[in-house]
């Protein structure tokens, strides 16, 4: 096993990141993830209910309601 190989050397300073983020608690850390995951399928979830319009509902913004989105 490679110890001190560039990709694990990064992998390392990015978990760091991430752990000194959340105050080195898990917990706080999967809520994060699981809210950020119910988010976006929230979003899916209403982008996919008018993909026939080819439109998207700005949940942040009610008063844009109906902004042009391009899919690619």
């Amino acid at each position: 096993m490679i110890k001190n190989s560039p990709i694990v050397e990064d992998t390392r300073r990015v978990r760091r990141m991430i752990s000194e983020k959340f105050d080195h608690d898990i917990g706080r850390y999967i809520a994060y993830l699981q809210s950020e995951a119910t988010s976006r399928q929230r979003k899916k979830t209403v982008q996919g209910s008018n993909s026939s319009e080819n439109r998207a509902i700005n949940v942040e913004n009610p008063e844009q309601t109906h902004k042009e989105t391009r899919v690619n």
